[in-house]
């Protein structure tokens, strides 16, 4: 089966990252379950700004967290003979310092596929894993043979159609669930 895996939210703790910046750079102090959308915003500055800006800097991309339990599961779903695509949206710019820190935290991900916002249906995958609705919901419209992981943070749910898919979709607040998640899905397929 061919898994397509996101990389902030699902891999890399983009969002800690990025609070931690936002807190050095503004003063100001937020914990995640403060960011209860995709379009929070601080101060009247949007959260995706913050990290636009700061992908900008190798530095930066390099000291983004891993997800925990992100390891551990890329391995064993890489040795059941799953076939992983990383999946981003991040600008075309950032890639050479996000395949530096894919290579430092996921030497087993060598295939590379990036999606422009809004393009995600496009991945050629049968599962997605993201930590967006929205991605999760246009990859499912896309084909009904698909499946969706949506790897759940305060700011996953933004208002979709999502639960209409639940057939098709699994709901994984950590990485052990959506281990199971995959499981799953491979016996059903």
């Amino acid at each position: 089966m061919k898994i397509g895996v996101d990389i902030d939210g699902v891999l890399a703790d983009q969002v800690a990252a990025v609070l931690k910046e936002i807190e050095k750079d503004y003063g100001r102090s937020y914990s995640k379950s403060d960011i209860n959308r995709a379009h929070w915003s601080f101060d009247g500055i949007e959260i995706w700004t913050e990290i636009s800006r700061l992908l900008s800097d190798p530095d930066y991309v390099i000291r983004v967290p891993v997800i925990e339990g992100a390891r551990e599961a890329v391995r064993q779903l890489s040795r059941r003979e799953h076939e992983l695509l990383v999946v981003t949206a991040r600008r075309p710019h950032t890639e050479e310092a996000t395949r530096r820190w894919l290579k430092a935290h996921f030497p087993c991900l060598t295939q590379y596929h990036h999606a422009r916002t809004g393009t995600k249906h496009n991945i050629p995958c049968d599962v997605l894993i993201d930590d967006l609705d929205l991605n999760i919901v246009e990859f499912v419209k896309s084909d009904p043979e698909r499946q969706g992981i949506l790897f759940l943070h305060p700011w996953s749910l933004n208002d979709t159609d999502i639960r209409d898919y639940s057939d098709r979709v699994f709901f994984c607040p950590e990485w052990r669930s959506v281990v199971k998640s995959i499981a799953a899905i491979s016996q059903t397929s």
